[in-house]
């Protein structure tokens, strides 16, 4: 071999030895980012299997990785601490899961003067729900904007929910979407669906709801938080309302008993139509109530037709 062509091969791998370190560290960097985010998917997935309860499971997801770190880098809402009391008080009123506080810091942030078209408070609480739960919303004040009285018009509504669904996600998907939009997403898939299915397979208008209120719930569940007041009866000297009239006359309606909702998970089956059948029929095969199957199906009359698809739901 010529002694120039031994030399030119020579620089040739000089060269490329000379990159060889930058290419291990890089390859190194990857490795290293990798384990680190697994390291970081397995722990989020065992603390979330201890926060979660059989009435509101968490079940994990790659997605709550980023979700989590975004939601870490938010100070949590100096509302919520003072709020805080007042809110376990009302879910332990309601017989909900204590986690479902979190639910506001997900909506809104927990701003107390938060809008989003049709939606307002901290509870983001459409008008039509707030004005069939009694309160006031008209040109001199809006109560949704009230984080008492709001909070006890949002609990109520989803303890409705509850008794329809029996399942505390579906509350909340419902609560957020509403539940025409939940039904028409179940209705979409030609399978059952977990949780997950709903976000990945972008079937509700808003299924940011599933990972953003899992990412409150382990974020601020763990944070070392001041000790805030309790807020016994909150005494709200002005009404959180945006009221334009100072005062309004004291609600002298008597209290509604409380209810007590019992906890049970539900599955949802779906049933095709079928030639011959009717509401009677499929009830008595599944043995559900015809006037439950309307109500799931948001049916206004016993009429079915072929091919027509059904959900049907059933308890654990």
């Amino acid at each position: 071999m010529p002694p120039q062509f031994k030399g030119f091969v020579l620089k040739r791998i000089l060269l490329k030895i000379r990159f060889l370190p930058i290419i291990i560290a890089g390859l190194l960097a990857l490795v290293g980012e990798a384990c680190a985010r697994n390291s970081d998917s397995t722990a989020i997935e065992h603390r979330l299997s201890k926060l979660a309860t059989k009435a509101l499971p968490l079940p994990y997801d790659d997605v709550l990785v980023s979700k989590i770190k975004a939601f870490q880098a938010k100070p949590l809402a100096a509302d919520f601490l003072k709020y805080d009391s007042l809110f376990e008080a009302e879910l332990h009123k309601h017989n909900m899961p204590d986690g479902m506080k979190y639910l506001p810091v997900a909506l809104s942030a927990m701003q107390r003067n938060y809008t989003d078209g049709d939606r307002c408070g901290v509870w983001a609480m459409p008008t039509l729900v707030a004005l069939r739960y009694g309160l006031e919303v008209d040109e001199n004040q809006d109560e949704r904007f009230s984080i008492e009285a709001s909070t006890k018009a949002a609990l109520d509504y989803l303890c409705d929910l509850y008794g329809q669904y029996q399942n505390w996600w579906f509350c909340i998907l419902a609560y957020t979407n509403s539940p025409t939009a939940l039904h028409h997403a179940l209705m979409r898939s030609d399978k059952y669906l977990d949780l997950w299915d709903l976000y990945h397979q972008n079937l509700l208008p808003d299924s940011n709801i599933i990972p953003d209120f899992m990412a409150c719930f382990y974020v601020y569940s763990s944070e070392d938080r001041l000790v805030a007041e309790p807020v016994a009866e909150v005494a709200e000297t002005k009404p959180d309302t945006l009221a334009l009239s100072e005062s309004k006359p004291a609600d002298t309606k008597k209290p509604v008993a409380e209810k007590k909702v019992e906890k049970q998970e539900v599955r949802i089956q779906k049933y095709t139509v079928k030639k011959g059948d009717t509401l009677s029929k499929i009830a008595q095969k599944y043995h559900v109530r015809v006037s439950d199957l309307k109500k799931w199906n948001h049916l206004k009359s016993d009429r079915i037709r072929d091919g027509q698809k059904l959900i049907i739901r059933k308890k654990r």
